[in-house]
């Protein structure tokens, strides 16, 4: 009898346990401490793999394999009806390969805060608001580190460790301290997909338009062109003369094309300038490609000129270059020149792919609502759609996958679970796992880079409306950026020129652009426009005479720490002794600039929570570009009674 590795013993056990787990009928009352239980057991096999893993055991492959097998199954469990799980917490993190999580714990009790004001004026009219205990309050903004006088006004800083990125790395050194030039456009609608040309020269997203949502579009930027200035982002809105909305986008920067696939079609537009360098408003539809009804998936381009989309178990692949010497398409487009099937893995639907330049590998994530699983694999398209290597770890969908130059073994996830993941292409398991929401929100979108060689995650929240910026090296978050009450749909970073696009959408407009749920704003005087303004006009007083320009406050050991204000916002602060100068419940309300100021009743953030009130009440695209010296006075004007 062949004998078997003590690991797989294990896991065969721990199925077992699971099994007598999914059997048990458990009072209601005793839910929480069962799924506790229940979590603990997936634990276990992840412990199993990465112990496998540490002492080189010669059956890895089967092991992960079978380790997958057991975590797969009990995803689709947890997620049905028979599970009754919302949200799993992760349970493929360890000592050595941590969860990172945001210092600011009470991050979102704003909604909570609002939600007992509300009941209270319903069940006591007459009496007071029922307030948050102090210990579950987010202080305003003014009681927050901020690392330097040019830090823009919209974000909320973490404190009390020391941040990787210092003076001797200049570009990082203003990213880490917020220090950015902001610009925005207003969406008509919100984008489903975006994509960024890997050289900078266009950013192009798609979706729906129209009050049903049906009507597609291309939305795109020309950033390379002069009608782009720090200030101002100028877009063009063209019909793609498609049937069907568009849900994915990819550019391609050498032979300056954009596409865009819908049911059954993938159809091409260029970007590229005519002999006066010049770019059409409308850009030029150059090839459709007919996918059929069995690939109906993602889009990615692949090594040697080719394009690929996913279908269930195979894909699509075409040559660029025969399909430009081409002189008439099919009348209902090109077939696809090839078709690679994934080994092995007939019923496997990439609802996510991204490729992994240095290996030619594809990371393919799996959809469970087109598959049923929650796989997540690397496949070899060059030798015949193998199985490269499996990766465990996730506990829900992927929605995005990232990748940097900067370092070729790492990649990170986005998941449906609220966590950011991770990965070198040599583990099975993750390296580092990322709290991205602290009410399980889903972590929308991810991007990995690596500015001055420090490698940095920025990660996208749904319902939390931010975006986070977190140093790697230290495990810690930095601070999140406003993103005006929206939804993040998209991130995007242009290395060419330090800038950070997100793509977001507003909850609180319908399809008709009428908006809903808004209250008369409660705005403190150094939240407006005109206290920031003040505030930039004296640090640019203060250079012109001579003083320092960094303005730094750190704390021990460089951590940041404290505030670095001008006087006129030492009213707001702490006295030193940890005594507040006035009472937190008791702000200095701007009564006047609030009387035309409208804020969602439901949203993530109250409006002390950044140092700028801001509600977008649209779809809008941010750029954050970073320098060492942004006028921090280009911001945004919020919503108000006339909007």
């Amino acid at each position: 009898m062949a004998h078997q590795a003590p690991w797989l013993v294990l896991l065969d056990r721990l199925a077992q346990h699971l099994d007598a787990h999914r059997a048990e009928q458990t009072p209601e009352a005793d839910r929480k401490a069962r799924n506790k239980k229940y979590v603990k057991i997936l634990e276990d096999v992840c412990a199993v793999v990465r112990d496998a893993e540490r002492k080189a055991s010669p059956d890895l492959a089967d092991i992960i394999e079978n380790a997958h097998t057991i975590l797969d199954r009990e995803l689709q469990w947890a997620y049905s009806q028979s599970g009754c799980f919302s949200f799993l917490s992760t349970f493929a993190h360890s000592d050595d390969e941590p969860l990172v999580e945001d210092a600011l714990e009470n991050a979102g009790s704003d909604v909570l805060d609002a939600f007992l004001k509300f009941y209270s004026s319903l069940m006591k009219p007459e009496a007071s608001p029922i307030k948050l205990p102090a210990f579950a309050r987010v202080r305003p903004w003014t009681k927050s580190p901020r690392p330097h006088p040019l830090t823009t006004r919209l974000s909320r800083f973490r404190g009390g460790f020391a941040p990787s990125a210092t003076p001797a790395s200049p570009l990082a050194h203003s990213i880490y301290q917020a220090r950015a030039h902001l610009a925005t456009d207003t969406l008509s609608s919100a984008p489903s997909d975006m994509s960024l040309s890997s050289g900078g020269t266009v950013l192009a997203m798609t979706g729906g338009s129209g009050w049903k949502g049906n009507k597609p579009f291309l939305h795109y930027y020309l950033l390379g062109s002069g009608k782009q200035t720090s200030d101002l982002l100028e877009g063009v809105t063209m019909d793609p003369g498609l049937s069907t909305v568009p849900h994915y986008i990819a550019t391609d920067e050498s032979r300056k094309l954009v596409f865009l696939a819908s049911d059954g079609c993938v159809k091409s537009f260029s970007f590229a300038p005519d002999d006066l360098g010049d770019v059409s408003k409308r850009l030029r539809a150059v090839q459709q490609m007919d996918s059929g009804s069995d690939f109906d998936g993602p889009l990615v381009l692949l090594p040697n000129g080719r394009l690929g989309r996913a279908g269930k178990g195979k894909a699509a692949v075409w040559l660029l270059e025969s399909l430009e010497s081409e002189e008439a398409p099919q009348s209902d487009g090109t077939s696809p020149h090839s078709m690679v099937t994934f080994a092995d893995e007939s019923s496997f639907f990439p609802a996510a792919w991204h490729l992994h330049e240095p290996s030619g590998h594809l990371l393919c994530a799996e959809g469970a609502e087109e598959s049923g699983g929650y796989a997540f694999m690397s496949i070899d398209v060059e030798h015949g759609g193998k199985r490269v290597a499996r990766y465990i770890g996730h506990g829900g969908e992927v929605d995005k996958i990232a990748t940097s130059p900067g370092d070729p073994h790492v990649f990170v996830t986005a998941g449906s679970d609220g966590y950011a993941r991770m990965f070198d292409v040599r583990r099975p398991l993750p390296v580092l796992t990322f709290n991205t929401g602290l009410q399980r929100d889903g972590c929308t979108d991810v991007v990995l880079v690596n500015p001055d060689g420090i490698p940095t995650l920025f990660t996208g929240g749904d319902t939390t409306q931010q975006v986070k910026l977190w140093d790697i090296r230290a495990e810690e978050c930095v601070y999140e950026l406003s993103t005006g009450n929206n939804s993040v749909t998209g991130l995007a970073w242009d290395d060419a020129r330090s800038a950070l696009f997100v793509a977001t959408e507003c909850r609180y407009v319908n399809r008709m652009g009428v908006r809903t749920g808004y209250r008369r704003a409660r705005v403190p005087r150094w939240a407006t426009w005109k206290a920031v303004d003040k505030e930039y006009r004296a640090h640019q007083d203060a250079v012109t005479n001579g003083a320092s320009t960094t303005g730094e406050s750190v704390g021990e050991e460089g951590a940041y720490g404290g505030m670095d204000y001008p006087d006129v916002y030492d009213d707001y602060l702490d006295d030193g002794e940890g005594v507040e100068s006035e009472s937190e419940d008791e702000e200095d309300i701007d009564e006047g600039y609030s009387a035309d100021m409208r804020w969602p009743q439901k949203c993530f953030h109250k409006e002390d929570f950044f140092g700028y009130a801001y509600d977008a009440g649209e779809h809008v695209l941010f750029r954050w570009q970073f320098k060492d010296t942004p006028d921090i006075t280009q911001l945004p004007a919020s919503t108000t009674c006339d909007d």
